[in-house]
């Protein structure tokens, strides 16, 4: 339709020239109407494939070990280290508030403020690329946790000693509280195991 509309216009333009354009004399005859003429449609254009140009060549893509590997890297690097190191060293200062299995009886002073702090750091870092080592690693967030919770809840309010219900109670938190441990220390070992990262020292022989 583009193509016609400008044929069109043209002719009329022409003609219109072509009128200012004679004698100015009377007697002048009217400029003939313009013979329309056959539009000949656009030439479609070749089907002829183009050629195709130098193809590039794609990059190689890693295999899926290779990507595990680089995010859980990544992962490390950025923060998630850092956040296992700092819950490591408080769980361990965590536990000095826990009295010995020997002692009938004994004061303990409970103090969970430093691992509340580490626990919600490292729930910031939550998600490892790895099936495995993210098993450990929410395991060992989630039973601290929880463990720690349960500790305190065992303190007796306005009172100095625990009744055997709190006792019991307490006793409950801490073997929680040791499988978040236990969950701790393979996630060190798988991430020291299966992809060489570890931190510069053992955190564990600082507790």
């Amino acid at each position: 339709m583009p193509l016609l509309l400008t044929v069109v216009t043209a002719v009329l333009l022409t003609a219109c020239a072509g009128a200012e354009s004679g004698p100015a004399s009377g007697g002048a005859t009217a400029p003939a109407r313009p013979t329309p003429t056959a539009t000949s449609s656009p030439t479609p254009s070749s089907t002829h494939p183009s050629s195709p140009g130098a193809s590039s060549t794609a990059s190689p893509t890693p295999s899926t070990a290779a990507e595990i590997t680089e995010a859980v890297t990544q992962w490390y690097e950025y923060g998630g280290g850092t956040a296992m190191v700092s819950l490591i060293e408080e769980a361990e200062k965590a536990q000095s508030g826990r009295a010995g299995e020997e002692e009938e009886f004994a004061l303990v002073i409970l103090d969970f403020s430093g691992l509340e702090a580490a626990i919600s750091t490292a729930r910031l870092f939550g998600s490892i690329p790895d099936p495995k080592t993210q098993k450990t690693w929410s395991a060992a967030i989630e039973r601290l946790d929880e463990g720690a919770r349960e500790v305190l809840a065992s303190a007796p309010e306005g009172r100095t000693f625990q009744s055997p219900a709190e006792a019991g109670q307490a006793l409950r938190g801490w073997n929680t509280f040791d499988e978040g441990i236990k969950s701790l220390k393979r996630t060190g070992a798988r991430l020291d195991r299966a992809f060489g990262l570890k931190p510069p020292s053992d955190p564990w022989e600082k507790g």
